[in-house]
């Protein structure tokens, strides 16, 4: 597995460490290969060769309909497809598109909603909102695609948009937008290459996503693990009640109370994972809404995610410091008697209970949302063993979660090579690269 990963780690750096000293890639002047020269895209492409009004033209008949929507961001993929009939068809359902066309949103360019057109939806629409790119043979339609995915192309496209809520490119302006054109032996070449490092960096975001989703059962086991040996071991079961000394609900505020500078808010959102506070975003509110002598919080306070969506209603954290915040009535402080629980014991109680799904047993249910009030928490039981079995079995969970955490870190750095990598790969491609490197490596 280390193997493995040392391979994916060198295959990443081998195509990231260049963008990051040539600034200037996106630059459409820079010197090409010999055979190699500049176009605009009217110079071999139709762009919107054909359109048609299902309304007046077939108005009993249906077509697919691809609207932006239909195509996922970034990966050329057509994914969902509306089958409509002609007289029902929208106002921009009009671009009539073939086999091997190539769709280019002109609207958010930068989010890369582009694909070419496979056989199955031959002489069907798209959406006006599409550039439709016909090539006039001298360009390969996966080349076309993979070139408009490049940095090179966005650029230009950023440089070009107008509007600042919906920044959209006008027809003539996709006309004007120039990428490098090599000949069309070369154009092949480097398709193929692509689809080899592509399909690569798809496998290893798959192998990435893997280690993840079990990165997150090792923390499930070890709660199992520990609370199975708990039933085992027939330790004292006890009501939540009778180890909290306190139970203290947050405070409603309303969006339009949020401001720029002022007392932190926590939300339910704020209860992360398996006993975690996370403070990366908070809101704000004035100062003199909160009673900070009611509804500040202390080290050792155990916060409960009282409502939320039903899978998550139910987690609870601990608070590691004190902090002068405020907090939503969707949470339940809870401080404890200490000389009989600790507050880390009672929280991965109640994670544990809400892995299992108790929670959502017991809660009330609406649309979107799930509650569970005070009364519901209180008569909640839990494992109590003696003090220092509570220690020992919080020390050993503490260890496991500090090791997912530096998983996580880990994971979160390659997720963020990963965005880089494919631009970084269609980089060296369209300055002729690509290959040489290849040969080189």
């Amino acid at each position: 597995m280390l193997n493995e990963q040392t391979k994916i780690d060198s295959f990443i750096k081998g195509y990231t460490i260049s963008l990051a000293e040539n600034k200037s890639i996106t630059k459409e002047s820079h010197e090409l290969p010999k055979g190699w020269k500049w176009v605009k895209l009217e110079d071999v492409c139709w762009i919107n060769k054909e359109k048609r009004d299902p309304t007046k033209e077939t108005p009993d008949e249906y077509f697919l309909y691809i609207d932006i929507s239909s195509v996922e961001e970034g990966t050329g993929r057509i994914l969902r497809v509306k089958k409509i009939l002609g007289k029902e068809a929208p106002s921009r359902a009009r671009r009539v598109v073939h086999t091997d066309d190539v769709i280019m949103s002109t609207v958010r360019p930068y989010l890369k909603s582009f694909a070419i057109i496979p056989k199955k939806f031959d002489n069907q629409i798209c959406s006006t909102g599409f550039a439709v790119l016909t090539s006039k043979g001298n360009v390969l339609p996966k080349y076309l695609l993979y070139v408009l995915f490049s940095n090179l192309v966005i650029h230009q496209c950023n440089n070009m948009m107008v509007g600042a809520h919906y920044p959209a490119l006008r027809i003539d302006q996709v006309a004007r937008i120039r990428i490098p054109l090599p000949p069309i032996d070369e154009q092949r070449r480097i398709v193929s290459r692509l689809e080899q490092l592509i399909g690569r960096v798809e496998e290893a975001k798959s192998l990435r996503k893997a280690a993840k989703e079990e990165t997150e059962k090792i923390m499930q086991a070890a709660l199992n693990k520990i609370f199975s040996k708990a039933e085992k071991e027939n330790w004292k079961r006890v009501k939540i009640k009778e180890v909290v000394k306190e139970f203290q609900s947050g405070f409603p505020c309303s969006k339009k109370f949020l401001t720029e500078s002022g007392i932190p808010h926590l939300r339910p959102n704020n209860i992360g994972f398996f006993g975690e506070l996370d403070l990366s975003q908070l809101v704000l509110i004035p100062p003199e809404m909160v009673n900070l002598e009611k509804y500040s919080l202390k080290k050792g306070d155990v916060l409960f995610n009282n409502t939320n969506s039903k899978e998550l209603v139910g987690r609870a954290c601990i608070v590691k410091e004190d902090l002068n915040y405020g907090f939503s009535n969707h949470i339940t402080r809870l401080r404890v008697n200490q000389e009989i629980i600790i507050p880390e014991w009672l929280a991965w109680n109640i994670n544990y209970l809400w892995l299992k799904g108790y929670f959502l047993e017991i809660c009330r249910k609406w649309i979107g949302q799930a509650g569970v009030n005070t009364k519901m928490l209180k008569s909640t039981k839990i494992f109590l063993p003696p003090i220092d079995e509570q220690k020992k079995m919080v020390r050993y969970l503490d260890k496991i979660k500090a090791t997912i955490k530096s998983l996580k870190v880990v994971q979160q750095k390659t997720e963020e090579e990963f965005k880089e990598l494919v631009p970084a790969i269609l980089d060296k491609a369209f300055r002729g690269e690509l290959i040489a490197y290849d040969k080189r490596s």
